[in-house]
C-alpha cells in the first residue's frame, strides 16, 4: 500500500489497525511502503485521505497524484481508496467525485473504492447512480467503515470514578460548537420552550454571525416554512444576550474531536445526553453517520438522545449497541421530516426535563445494563466490530483476486 496522506502516529490509514489482525489470520500482510518499494506487478492500494466534504475538481484533484500514478490506475494493478472514514459525506461528494473522473477518462471507475463512515452509503449512492442513469461501467466501490470508534478510546478504564453518581445538577447535556443551522434550530427550540434551564447547553453562535445572517446560518435554511422560521428566531430572541452559550472555557469556534474535549464534570452532573450530531437537516446531507459525537456519551456512561438523520439509533442497534426504550420515546429515529423529527426531539426533552430528581436516579440505575453493555461494546470489541460490521472485510477481493 502507498499512503499519500499519514493520520495516525505509525504513518498508516486509520483502517489499517481494524484490518490488520484478520488479514494476518489468512496470511496476509499489510505495509506502507514509498512507492518506490511497491511491486507493481502484484495488485496494490493507494490511500487518500479526503478533507470535509468540499472536494473542488477545479484544483486538479487527480491530478495533483501525479502521472505516474494516474498511469497506473488506468493500466497497471493499482486501486485507489478515497478515505472519508470519520465522516458521512455522500449528498455532495458523489457528485464532486463524478465531476473529476469525468475529466479522466482512462481511470477505470472500478479502479475507485470510496470510504466513508455513512451508514447507509450503499443505499444512497445506488440512489445517485439510478438518479442519473450511471450504468455498470460507470460505477465505483463503496465502502462503509465506521473507524472512529477505535480512534476516540485511549485506553483509560475509567472515565469517571463513579459515573452512576445521583442527585445531579441537571437533567440534560447538549454540546454544540460551530453554528451550523440544525444546532442553532435545535438551540432555538429548546430556548423556547424554556429548556436551558434545565440542561448544560453550548452553542457557538457569535452575535456577529446572528446579525449578518439572521435565521440562515451558513447559508442553509431552517426547514420548512415562514411558521418554522418565525419559532427559531422566536427562540433565538431568547437568547441573543448571551451569545455564544458557554458551559466551560473552550474555544467554541475551534473543531475538537478527541477526548480532551470530553467534559467529564458535564456528564457526571446531567442524566442524559441530548447529542446534536454532524448532520440534522437533509438539505445538506442524507446519509447518517457517526462521529467522536455519538461516541463520547458511550464512553461516559450517559444515556441519549441523538439529534441526527433518520435511523442513526436503529444502525447503532444493528451495529450491536443498545438504545434507550422504554425509558425514552425513540420514534422520532423513524420521522423522515426534518422539522418534525426535530420538534419530536425537542417535546422529548421536555418530557424527560419535567421527570423528578428522585425518579430520574431510579432510571439510571435501570438503564445500568444498558450503559454498561454499550461501553463494553465500544472499548473491547472495537477492531472485531469495525471489521465485521462493516465492509473492510471486502478488501481481501482487490488484494486477493
Amino acid at each position: 500500500m502507498f499512503n499519500l496522506t499519514a493520520v495516525d502516529n505509525k504513518n498508516e490509514p486509520y483502517w489499517v489497525k481494524f484490518i490488520e489482525p484478520h488479514f494476518s489470520e489468512i496470511g496476509i500482510d499489510i505495509d506502507v511502503l514509498p512507492l518506490s518499494r511497491i511491486d507493481k506487478s502484484q495488485k496494490w492500494i493507494i490511500n487518500v485521505d479526503v478533507l470535509m466534504y468540499n472536494w473542488n475538481p477545479n484544483v486538479d484533484a487527480f491530478a495533483s497524484l501525479g502521472e505516474q500514478i494516474i498511469n497506473e490506475l488506468a493500466v497497471g494493478n493499482a486501486y485507489l481508496i478515497l478515505n472519508h472514514q470519520c465522516e458521512s459525506f455522500t449528498k455532495i461528494f458523489f457528485k464532486l467525485l463524478y465531476d473529476v473522473l469525468g475529466a479522466f477518462p482512462s481511470i477505470p471507475h472500478n479502479k475507485i473504492i470510496y470510504m466513508v463512515a455513512a451508514a447507509d452509503a450503499h443505499e444512497k449512492y445506488d440512489e445517485f447512480v439510478t438518479e442519473r442513469g450511471i450504468g455498470d461501467d460507470k460505477k465505483i466501490t463503496i465502502m462503509f467503515a465506521h473507524h472512529v470508534y477505535k480512534r476516540f478510546y485511549s485506553g483509560q478504564a475509567k472515565l469517571f470514578d463513579s459515573p452512576y453518581v445521583t442527585k445531579k445538577g441537571k437533567k440534560f447535556l447538549s454540546l454544540n460548537r460551530m453554528a451550523h443551522s440544525h444546532r442553532v434550530a435545535l438551540v432555538s427550540l429548546l430556548a423556547e420552550n424554556d429548556l436551558l434551564q434545565h440542561g448544560y447547553v453550548s452553542l457557538g453562535l457569535t452575535p456577529d454571525q446572528l446579525q449578518s445572517t439572521e435565521w440562515n446560518i451558513n447559508g442553509m435554511p431552517i426547514p420548512d416554512n415562514k411558521n418554522n422560521k418565525d419559532i427559531v428566531l422566536s427562540g433565538l430572541n431568547k437568547i441573543r444576550d448571551r451569545l455564544p452559550l458557554q458551559i466551560d472555557p473552550v474555544d467554541l469556534s475551534v473543531n475538537l474531536f478527541q477526548l480532551n474535549s470530553l467534559p467529564n464534570h458535564f456528564y457526571q452532573d446531567s442524566y442524559f445526553s441530548l447529542v446534536c450530531s454532524t448532520f440534522g437537516f437533509s438539505d445538506r446531507e442524507s446519509s447518517v453517520g457517526f462521529t467522536e459525537k455519538e461516541i463520547k456519551p458511550i464512553l461516559a456512561k450517559h444515556p441519549f438522545v441523538i439529534y441526527n438523520l433518520p435511523g442513526v439509533l436503529q444502525h447503532l442497534r444493528n451495529m450491536g449497541f443498545l438504545t434507550f426504550s422504554p425509558w425514552f420515546d425513540e420514534s422520532y429515529d423513524t420521522e423522515r421530516d426534518d422539522w418534525t423529527r426535530l420538534t419530536k426531539i425537542v417535546n422529548e426533552v421536555k418530557r424527560l426535563a419535567a421527570i423528578s430528581t428522585d425518579k430520574w436516579d431510579s432510571m439510571i440505575l435501570e438503564m445500568i445494563p444498558v450503559m454498561e453493555h454499550n461501553y463494553n461494546r465500544l472499548v473491547n470489541y472495537t477492531t472485531e466490530h469495525c471489521f465485521f460490521n462493516s465492509d473492510l472485510k471486502n478488501l481481501i477481493y482487490y488484494v486477493t483476486k
